[in-house]
């Protein structure tokens, strides 16, 4: 029977808007979103253009860019809020426009996932501000960032080489299957044929390196996560001279001229530091994942005991902490653990339905939603449990417990970005 950490792996190929249907090891993206711009279009008009990034239909050579325009996009709304208070409803309206024109743009180029207007969006099209305020004075330019700033920026940008590393290299999967397609020629030295096609599977980290490189240079420290970011570059760059060298051996068909030789030498190197790579990643998603609960559990302390936002984030820590539980898992663990971390997931969100059916007016529906969608997590992670323990295959119950589980969290900041009344400040 397959482990639970590789049983909900999504099929090759696959690109869900979190992170833990990549590698479950790592989480933290699923969980760990970008700063927002703080005007409601313009964040709309972002998370939306990030999802169509992440479309099958958009190629994988076209992401790095697409990601880098709506980092530059994000600095440059924020930047002139902040420089100009008096300019937000001028930015809101161009965020409105580029909303429309980039999602018929990258619709008809790719046939992305790219969300339409929100109602709040279409309302800023048909009343337009006034050249008043977009002629508003500017102010002085803003002081440098505080250490706190810093380290949000560094933190985001982390977190964006998480989100691509994680969708583009699942290593365990990939070496895994790299193992599967490749052991006749490297172990048993059968002859596939004239038409035999050497597959490794693993790209080259050139894009994410890059990424890496530009967040660890960033000003500010982030202590919980430096050190990870910092073990992983090197492990990326490490065994990037080896992929690219077996992406040319494969693209060029040399395998047929030196019947495998290249491969067999490169296989123990090849291993190994593709291993040592996966680990590195785990290690770095797993001190973002950390950092964030860490955070939350103070934001939580400072709310009052039966406030909305209180109840919201405890509920979502404690789904975090099972989340956690469940990647521990294996076809004979001991689910014991599992099971009283979902016993917690399903107290916090008794209390905040309780909290929720308390508000006058009656909070968003994506909030409720939210609630519903964590209490058929907690019933997948039953099942889970379940199936461990009669010794079956977990594979149904561990994919439908990731897939509600992303799905949560995107429902978690549905509602915090469309009621002000649970976000916790």
């Amino acid at each position: 029977m397959p482990s639970v950490r590789s049983a909900v792996r999504p099929p090759r190929g696959r690109l869900t808007a979190a992170c833990l249907a990549a590698v479950l090891a790592t989480p933290a993206a699923a969980v760990t979103p970008l700063t927002p711009v703080g005007v409601e279009s313009c964040d709309a008009f972002l998370d939306a253009y990030a999802q169509c990034a992440a479309s099958l239909g958009v190629p994988e050579v076209a992401r790095p860019g697409i990601r880098q325009g709506i980092n530059t996009m994000r600095e440059s709304f924020r930047d002139s809020v902040a420089r100009n208070p008096a300019a937000r409803p001028t930015v809101a309206y161009q965020c409105a426009q580029a909303h429309e024109a980039v999602r018929k743009s990258l619709v008809d180029a790719f046939k992305c996932d790219f969300p339409a207007l929100p109602a709040a969006s279409q309302a800023l099209l048909q009343a337009p501000p006034s050249e008043a305020a977009a002629q508003a004075p500017a102010r002085a330019a803003p002081p440098p960032q505080s250490p706190e700033a810093q380290a949000v920026a560094k933190v985001n940008a982390y977190t964006e080489a998480q989100n691509h590393l994680v969708r583009s290299h699942p290593l365990e999967r990939q070496l895994a299957e790299y193992r599967r397609d490749n052991e006749r020629v490297l172990k048993r030295g059968t002859k596939l044929g004239a038409n035999a096609w050497y597959h490794f599977g693993i790209v080259d980290f050139d894009g994410v390196i890059d990424e890496l490189e530009k967040a660890v240079a960033l000003p500010g420290s982030v202590p919980e996560v430096d050190p990870q970011a910092a073990r992983l570059l090197a492990a990326l760059r490490d065994v990037n001279p080896i992929l690219k060298a077996l992406t040319r051996y494969q693209t060029t068909r040399e395998f047929k001229e030196d019947g495998y030789t290249f491969a067999r030498e490169q296989h123990p190197i090849l291993v190994p530091k593709v291993e040592a790579a996966a680990k590195a990643m785990d290690a770095y998603g797993t001190a973002l994942f950390a950092r964030e609960l860490a955070r939350d559990e103070r934001r939580m302390t400072a709310l009052p005991e039966d406030a909305p936002a209180r109840r919201l984030l405890a509920t979502s820590l404690a789904l975090r902490r099972a989340v956690q539980r469940f990647e521990a898992l294996g076809p004979k663990a001991d689910v014991a653990p599992f099971l009283g971390a979902l016993g917690e997931v399903s107290t916090a969100n008794r209390q905040l339905g309780t909290s929720l059916d308390g508000m006058s007016p009656k909070p968003s529906a994506s909030c409720t939603g939210y609630a519903d969608t964590v209490a058929s997590v907690i019933g997948h992670g039953r099942d889970v449990a379940r199936d461990i323990r009669a010794k079956g295959d977990p594979s149904q119950p561990a994919h439908l417990f990731n897939d509600t589980y992303n799905r949560s969290v995107r429902d978690l900041e549905s509602c915090q970005r469309s009621e002000p009344r649970v976000r916790p400040g």
